[in-house]
């Protein structure tokens, strides 16, 4: 993976300085520059709004406002035309309840700490070469949370409540 990310302005909400920093250095090393810095999720909204950078990578665990909260927030802004703004969740905590809460609130990609930049650098790669569409519903808005591929023919009863789809030849994900 070579990409140019000349240009490319990321948001890095993170509370721990030594963190902030090690992470802007890694995105230094792929060639972003421009990164804005955020101590917590409060900030990083207002900077958001002001500045509707290509990319925030935030942290978990910050206050008074949290990694968690700021993507919700971001999400069900309606009036922010950069809601759908890719993010990526890093956290130290890698439970399958976190991942989910995550994925659930919009987040794009999730990558545990401590991490390298080539690990970094593959998450960012994951939402440049295989970007997910977007969903609105009544209570969610974020990326498909579907990942697997649409390529099975299912004849059986519908899955969801609400589904309008034929019984006959829909595809499902397996």
């Amino acid at each position: 993976m070579s990409y140019n990310f000349t240009g490319v302005s990321v948001l890095l909400a993170e509370d721990i300085k030594l963190m902030q920093e090690l992470t802007g250095y890694a995105l230094n090393s792929l060639g972003i520059k421009n990164v804005l810095k955020a101590a917590d999720g409060a900030r990083a909204y207002e900077l958001f709004k002001a500045h509707q950078p290509d990319l925030i990578i935030c942290d978990w665990q910050m206050k008074p406002m949290n990694g968690l909260d700021l993507v919700k927030t971001i999400r069900r802004d309606r009036q922010s035309i950069m809601r759908s703004v890719p993010i990526i969740m890093v956290t130290g905590y890698a439970s399958e309840d976190y991942v989910k809460r995550a994925r659930d609130a919009g987040v794009n990609e999730f990558l545990v700490k401590p991490f390298t930049a080539e690990a970094l650098a593959s998450r960012i790669g994951a939402i440049i070469e295989k970007p997910r569409s977007y969903v609105e519903s009544m209570n969610y808005f974020g990326p498909d949370r579907r990942r697997k591929m649409m390529t099975r023919v299912y004849h059986g009863p519908l899955r969801r409540h609400g589904d309008d789809a034929d019984e006959e030849g829909w595809s499902v994900d397996i």
